[in-house]
Formats: structure tokens, C-alpha cells, sequence
């Protein structure tokens, strides 16, 4: 009986994002020789204050439900976003992406449109495709891929139902300025366009520089503990919504009980432990700064634009499937692939562990 009621064109929709990938470094064994510069965990791993925590796990109540809004986890994020009166508009999810597979649910209904640029966090958009939505992103041109404002005001006047940003953007890691981003949050408002910044990279920017200072009514930000917190395996992610209607359906909508008690517990003393984001924005800084003069001068590798407090950076080889050809010399990346409109001559590259640093840069170095 229920032959012919199943969604059926999920099947005919065979891409997959780089995070389902078979090969990554989460299907392979811990001691492989392959320097991990794939997925976007922390480089410097898990900050002290979070291991402390995690000691005293036998205190809590894990027989309990965790509390349906967690006011004592929002609270701690306004304060450190330095916009307190922030904490009523704050919702809490599984990773960033549970917050943006809510998002879509609510406002991208089959046949409507999704706008963003090509290529993007992948996940976004092959969600919204699984929902029957439309998607329609302009391409950046290589070698640079670069999206600035122009870029983003081409996509803006498609008139999308939502136009989705992921700033710092993956794969490149370039960063659109705040002001052009107002300024396209403006326009979009005026369309009667929701815009949804993802900045699961944002904690590597200041705050002054984040999405959270557009105080408009159709801008959402979406953030992460994954990327600079060294929270990933938690999956703690968090969304600013600022208006008030949307705010009320999505808390409607959305699945109880969406974060563990650990992962509140963890949350919160990442954000007690600055040192540890100090000391992680620090060596990206450098780690990513040796990578590019390293590479500079490598006719056969092509640097995409990007910003250089990011860890990730987009690199194409000219000639060859620049994801094999790492991966045999000993760097595990994020294949080109794994992104819509992209192939395996381009890869993103995330800043190794600092144990790894010199060992990245003499591969990187002997690549022809």
C-alpha cells in the first residue's frame, strides 16, 4: 500500500556532499599516515576547559531530559556575541545544520527557490533540492572563484524565496564584508527575500565583523561550536532570528529536545575558555600565511581568494586530480567533488595540526 507514496526523486538525486564521502578521514583508521587537512575540526583539538568538563560527566543527571530551552547556554552566547539583549532570539540545534534543515522546511516549500553562488557549502542546497526545491546558484569563475558584491547582487536579483550565503565561505574561505552584506540584506529586504548567512566559520572573524550586528528582520545567522571551538563531535550549533513570527513558528516546528546535556555542558565551557580561541585563531593565522608562501611561485597550483584569518583555502592543480595526487603524497583534503559544479582538480585544503605543519609544507612544496 505504500508503493508509489515514497519520495522517490531522492533516489534520482545521487550527489553527495564532501562530508558523506567514503574515503574521508572519518571512515579511516586513526593511525593512517595521511595528514588530516579535511573536514573543519580544530586543529588544535578539544579546548582544556571542554576536557575538564567532560571529567565530571558522572555529576550529571543524564537519566533527565536536557532542558527544552537552554537559557543558561543562550545567555552565555549573547553575552560572547557582546549583544546581550540577543538571548531571546537565539535558537539552539544539532550542528548548524540542524538549525538550517529547520530553516528550509520552513521557507523553502517544494517549487520554490533557493539562490546562492556555485561552489558553496554543499548540504544547504542538496537539502533544499530533496525537498523539491529549485535551485539556481551564479558560478564563480576560476581561478580565483572569487564573490564579491557585484557577484552577490547578480544572485540578490533572481528574486529568490531565500538566498543563502555562507560567510566565511566554503570552500575558499573568502569573507564578503560586513558592509556589502548589509547592503544585500538591504536590497533582498525590499524583495521580500529571507537571507540566511551561514557562519559556521564566524568565530574565526571578531565579532564586530559577524552577520549578528544586521539588525533586519529577514537576515538569519546560523553558527557552529564545530569549527573554531573544537566541538564537532558534540554537534552544538545555534541561529539568530530576529523576527518575531518566524522565531515562534521555527520554535513550533522544530524537534524537542534538539542539544544533549553534554553538549550544553561542553558549549558552555568552550565559551569560558578564550584562551583557547586566541591561541586557535593565532596559529591559523600563521599556519595558513607559511601554506600560501609556500605555494607562491607553483605555476601548476592555483590559490583561490581568501581571507587569511580562515583555516580553509581552495587550491586547483592545472593539470591533474589534485585530490589523488595529495592523498598519495600523504595530505588527506576535501575533494572538489564533494561540491556542486566542481571536479577533482581542485580541493579544499584546511590548515593541518600544528604537529603537522612542516610536514604539510615539504609535500606541498615537492608538487609538480
Amino acid at each position: 500500500m505504500w508503493q508509489g507514496r515514497m519520495p522517490r526523486h531522492i533516489l534520482h538525486i545521487t550527489r553527495k556532499s564532501y562530508a558523506k564521502r567514503n574515503a574521508s578521514q572519518l571512515h579511516r583508521n586513526p593511525s593512517s599516515l595521511l595528514i588530516n587537512c579535511g573536514l573543519g575540526t580544530n586543529p588544535l583539538g578539544v579546548p582544556p576547559g571542554v576536557r575538564r568538563v567532560l571529567r565530571s560527566f558522572h555529576k550529571w543527571e543524564i537519566c533527565q531530559y536536557p532542558p527544552p530551552v537552554a537559557e543558561n547556554l543562550t545567555g552565555a552566547i549573547a553575552r560572547y556575541l557582546e549583544i546581550a539583549e540577543l538571548g531571546n532570539n537565539i535558537v539552539l540545534g544539532h550542528g548548524c545544520i540542524d538549525i538550517l534543515i529547520t530553516l528550509i522546511r520552513l521557507l523553502l516549500p517544494p517549487g520554490s527557490l533557493l539562490s546562492g553562488v556555485s561552489p558553496q557549502f554543499t548540504d544547504m542546497p542538496l537539502q533544499a533540492m530533496l525537498g523539491n526545491a529549485r535551485y539556481h546558484p551564479v558560478i564563480l569563475k576560476p581561478p580565483r572563484f572569487e564573490a564579491d558584491l557585484e557577484i552577490w547582487e547578480r544572485v540578490s536579483r533572481q528574486r529568490p524565496h531565500v538566498l543563502y550565503i555562507d560567510r566565511p565561505h566554503n570552500p575558499t574561505g573568502q569573507v564578503l564584508p560586513l558592509e556589502d552584506l548589509r547592503m544585500i540584506v538591504d536590497g533582498c529586504r525590499e524583495r521580500g527575500c529571507w537571507v540566511i548567512v551561514d557562519e559556521a566559520y564566524g568565530d574565526y572573524l571578531t565579532t564586530g565583523e559577524s552577520a549578528i550586528n544586521i539588525d533586519s528582520p529577514n537576515c538569519i545567522v546560523t553558527r557552529s561550536f564545530s569549527k573554531a571551538w573544537g566541538l564537532a563531535g558534540m554537534r552544538v550549533g545555534y541561529g539568530v532570528i530576529r523576527d518575531p513570527e518566524l522565531l515562534q513558528i521555527f520554535k513550533i516546528l522544530q524537534p524537542p529536545f534538539s542539544i544533549s546535556l553534554p553538549g550544553i555542558e561542553a558549549a558552555l565551557a568552550a565559551l569560558e575558555d578564550n584562551d583557547f580561541l586566541t591561541e586557535t585563531k593565532k596559529y591559523v593565522l600563521g599556519a595558513k600565511k607559511a601554506i600560501i608562501n609556500r605555494l607562491e611561485g607553483k605555476t601548476c597550483i592555483e590559490i583561490a581568494h581568501t581571507h587569511p584569518s580562515t583555516p580553509i583555502m581552495m587550491l586547483r592543480h592545472r593539470r591533474g586530480n589534485f585530490f589523488e595526487i595529495l592523498a598519495q603524497a600523504g595530505i588527506d583534503t576535501e575533494p572538489g567533488s564533494g561540491y556542486l559544479d566542481m571536479d577533482d582538480s581542485s580541493v579544499r585544503l584546511r590548515v593541518p595540526p600544528p604537529e603537522d605543519l612542516e610536514r604539510t609544507l615539504a609535500i606541498l612544496s615537492g608538487i609538480s
